[in-house]
């Protein structure tokens, strides 16, 4: 488009276009640019004024990476031509050289004014000229000139803190700053803030360096020279600016993490009040945005002996720390009667610290159980006991696994039994004991690791004591357990036994062998029943299956166990078995869910298929002996002989209350 100046302008035009003037004089043919070959000859001269502001004055300083505004007039002066407005452009050259470094076009706003901004990029220090030209529609050119320098200002480098990286307690600011080509720095020297806040600046030994410290809360009085800050936490903004002769500023901006809190520790094990016996993982999951300190990660765990245990934990990625710790080498605990003192309720503390020094501490108790479950084939009798009218009263005794006259009722060791016969123990889990207290802690008995082992061949311990302290401790190694009937005289038997669920009740008619009122080392008194109790499921099994610490089962018999005829279980067969007639032994082998093992003694029966002339009859004159069912194994020599060994048992009177009864 071309810009017309004047009234005059228009009429010229019309004037052209047309065949006849006006006043009908003859059409006078234009003088030139009316043909091909012709030249137009300029009529005035661009006139191009720059306007400051806010285009920047004649050797102003400007800041490199700066938008430098533009604005001029254009017009013609002394001639008919017209601006073109495509040709009107700003440059920016070195001073005294040609050859632009940029450009960028002017936009007319109206009348003869010419606006717009050109990008100075990363220009180095310098001086350079800003060109702004324009032609004519006749080709005329003009320019206005304005020199002018670029400062990059001075040169900020932050040393501390670094970008993105935590810090606790107080904070070492150093920085450096460099006026650049135009020294000094303003009076003062750079200025620093720290969340908003400013901080004093002292010159440092290097040249242009500059440092101050900061506490932030701290712990204790920090040395004289350091700022106290208010209590800082989390994302802090460090915003530097230096000044130099020229006025330019450079401003640098860091941010950093003020940490005061430790890691976070979860997901530990054992967890709080978990009970737990034998080797055990001890672990937890720990984390902290400022990273973990792996040395620093331990668990310690209490005991009499000093010191105590240290035990540092191993990283074992997704920030899982652990290791394995034997609780065995904690005070040791042996099983009753021992007086033996046992650690019941140990601490462990979970400490961490993170990269800046913040550290956690997580402590609790757990339990201990290094003790094995008792199992009796033959316990003794028992009472009930119930509360009463005006005190507790104690039913007739009873044995917990047996009516004790009928044929095929569970029998007592050295009993001769038929072909099939009841089958059942009484195993409980026990746990560390100690003086005061109240709740044995126990893990339970393993219902996967609770069988009875029945051994046809009585040449051989079924039984032994594998580590020499005179106590059974496992089914000899050397034997093959089979689920299927034995075939061969290394195999034995080996049938899984199931919990019997708590229910029923004792006989509480009067036993005159108990006295009426209370007295002193019995806790009750005769019973009161008019008759026997119900049965439980038939009149040839017990009216009770006894539990034990508050509804487990206490009487385990082979599978399976149904409420109306086998309520407390099935039977045995032994000639199904593949079990011969004449002496056998019989054992239980349990465990508990911590993982301590154990044994019962063993029950020796001797097995007369078709008669077995009633309950627990004596065995026939030529049986010969019970065998001895005990012995020894060498793990050196891979060896068994017969002998002796001692197996826990249920020993005394004991008095059972059946929930709610007491």
């Amino acid at each position: 488009m071309i810009a017309r100046r004047g009234l005059w302008a228009i009429a010229l035009v019309q004037a052209l276009a047309c065949g006849t003037n006006n006043s009908n004089n003859p059409f006078i043919a234009p003088t030139g640019g009316g043909g091909a070959g012709s030249t137009i000859t300029p009529s005035g001269t661009v006139a191009i004024a720059l306007q400051s502001p806010p285009t920047p004055a004649d050797g102003a300083t400007l800041a490199s990476n700066s938008d430098v505004p533009v604005s001029a007039t254009v017009d013609i002066q002394g001639g008919t031509d017209f601006v073109d407005t495509s040709s009107v452009k700003v440059t920016v050259t070195p001073m005294g050289s040609t050859t632009a470094v940029t450009n960028g076009q002017l936009i007319s706003t109206g009348s003869d004014l010419y606006t717009g901004t050109i990008s100075l990029g990363k220009l180095p220090v310098g001086g350079y000229t800003l060109t702004v030209t324009a032609k004519s529609s006749g080709g005329a050119v003009g320019k206005a000139t304005k020199d002018f320098t670029v400062d990059n200002g001075p040169i900020v480098t932050v040393l501390s803190p670094v970008a993105g990286q935590p810090y606790n307690g107080s904070l070492t600011i150093e920085i450096i700053a460099d006026p650049g080509a135009y020294p000094p720095l303003a009076s003062g020297g750079p200025t620093v803030t720290v969340g908003g806040m400013p901080v004093p600046l002292a010159p440092d030994v290097a040249l242009n360096s500059y440092r101050a410290t900061i506490a932030f809360d701290p712990a204790t009085p920090p040395p004289a020279g350091v700022q106290v800050f208010p209590p800082l936490a989390g994302k802090q903004l460090l915003d530097v600016k230096a000044t130099n002769a020229n006025g330019v500023t450079t401003e640098s901006q860091v941010i950093f993490t003020i940490d005061v809190v430790g890691p976070t520790i979860a997901s530990t094990i054992p967890i709080p009040g978990e009970i737990v016996g034998g080797v055990v993982k001890i672990s937890a999951t720990i984390t902290d945005d400022s990273g973990v300190l792996d040395s620093s990660v331990i668990a310690i765990i209490g005991d009499k002996n000093t010191p105590i245990f240290d035990l540092p934990l191993a990283p074992q990625g997704s920030g899982v720390y652990s290791t394995l710790f034997d609780t065995a080498t904690l005070t040791p605990c042996q099983a009753p009667p021992s007086n033996t003192r046992c650690i019941v309720y140990p601490t462990v503390s979970f400490r961490a610290s993170d990269s800046v020094g913040n550290q956690t501490v997580v402590g609790y108790e757990f339990s201990v159980d290094n003790i094995a479950p008792v199992a009796d084939l033959d316990p003794p009798q028992m009472r009930g006991m119930r509360l009463g009218p005006t005190s507790y009263e104690c039913s007739l005794l009873f044995d917990p696994l047996s009516v004790n006259q009928n044929v095929g009722d569970m029998p007592n060791d050295g009993c001769m039994v038929p072909q099939i016969f009841d089958l059942r123990a009484r195993i409980e889990d026990d746990g560390n004991h100690a003086h005061g207290l109240k709740v044995v802690p126990i893990a339970t008995v393993d219902p996967d690791n609770t069988s009875v082992y029945i051994l046809d061949d009585t040449s051989q311990p079924l039984v032994v004591d594998s580590n020499g302290d005179g106590n059974c401790d496992q089914i000899n190694p050397l034997l093959v357990p089979t689920i299927d009937p034995p075939t061969t005289s290394n195999q034995v038997l080996k049938i899984r036994l199931a919990g019997v669920p708590p229910a029923g009740f004792a006989d509480f008619r009067p036993d005159n062998a108990l006295p009426s009122t209370l007295t002193p080392g019995i806790p009750c008194v005769q019973g009161s029943s008019l008759g026997p109790p119900p049965l439980l499921c038939i009149f040839e099994q017990p009216t009770i299956a006894i539990g034990y610490a508050d509804g487990l089962p206490a009487i385990w018999s082979v599978e399976p166990i149904e409420a109306t005829f086998r309520c407390l279980g099935s039977q045995f067969d032994a000639l199904a078995n593949n079990i011969s007639e004449g002496w056998a032994c019989i054992a239980v082998g349990t465990a508990d869910l911590a993982g301590n093992k154990s044994v019962s003694a063993p029950m020796r029966v001797y097995i007369q298929y078709d008669d077995a002339g009633g309950f627990c009859a004596a065995p026939p004159a030529g049986a010969g002996p019970p065998p001895t069912c005990t012995g020894t194994f060498d793990a050196g020599t891979n060896t068994a002989a017969v002998g002796a060994c001692n197996a826990r048992k249920f020993t005394g009177t004991e008095y059972y209350c059946a929930p709610g009864a007491c």
